[in-house]
């Protein structure tokens, strides 16, 4: 998905870096900016906020950091923004209406008029559409700054990778752990049970909506494998579902998986 048509952007042109793309990771509670190539991820930016922020205090922080980080001014051979927030949902591909976008989301959110309604393009083989909404702030930002760019929620480039590894002979709860919520996606031999997101201050949080969506699904949790990902291991969350749930592990190499997600 591309935004922007006619504009000049306004990074400068260097030939050194030209080669490089960036994928910038926007959510509540922070930004990741990756500078990668490929052979690899060459430079990573975290900037975490002292509270959930609002598009504008988000668009604040970001212009405050192109301030500090001169190596995000040049020009890349591509740049993608992944939207991570819980103002989204997912539709069946072959039931999406491309009129209906407004209805998808207005029963999970509170929609306001100025609100950019974007829809991702379908994950065929899962049937799978993400309907989020994308910070217009946001994306004229970084039009002005670069010109055409991606933009995509992060559920679908998730969705992508958990199903290119998936085991289809089995039924696997995977865990997303972000820093205040979740994701929980549920496969059974192949085919997408279920991908929502929900909130979490502790562990318990965490044990309460797995739990729960295991038992809606009618997952046995002495016969399912339960995945968790995330970029640093938590002893208490991995105890504490291993109480109630035979197969618990953690994604090996997190952080590459998690990077594997966004730099596209």
């Amino acid at each position: 998905m591309e935004t922007g048509l006619d504009n000049m952007p306004q990074a400068q042109n260097n030939m050194s870096t030209t080669h490089k793309k960036m994928s910038v990771l926007i959510h509540q509670d922070g930004l990741s900016f990756f500078i990668y190539s490929s052979m690899g991820v060459e430079r990573h930016i975290l900037k975490t906020f002292k509270h959930e922020s609002n598009p504008i205090e988000i668009l604040q922080e970001i212009e405050n950091i192109y301030e500090i980080e001169k190596d995000l001014n040049f020009k890349f051979k591509e740049v993608t923004l992944i939207y991570n927030h819980s103002i989204f949902t997912g539709v069946p591909a072959s039931l999406y209406n491309e009129n209906n976008q407004s209805d998808y989301l207005k029963y999970n959110v509170r929609l306001l008029d100025t609100d950019v309604i974007s829809t991702d393009d379908a994950i065929e083989a899962l049937d799978y559409r993400s309907i989020y909404i994308a910070y217009s702030n946001i994306n004229n930002y970084f039009f002005d700054k670069y010109g055409d760019f991606n933009y995509y929620h992060y559920s679908t480039l998730a969705l992508q990778k958990h199903y290119s590894v998936n085991d289809s002979l089995k039924t696997e709860i995977i865990i997303d752990v972000k820093e205040s919520q979740f994701y929980i996606t549920i496969f059974e031999k192949g085919s997408l049970l279920l991908h929502n997101s929900y909130p979490h201050q502790a562990a318990e949080d965490i044990l309460y909506y797995t739990l729960f969506t295991a038992q809606h699904n009618h997952l046995d949790p002495e016969h399912m494998d339960l995945k968790i990902i995330s970029s640093t291991k938590n002893d208490s969350v991995y105890n504490l579902l291993y109480t109630y749930v035979r197969n618990v592990s953690y994604v090996v190499d997190s952080n590459t998986y998690i990077e594997n997600i966004l730099c596209v």
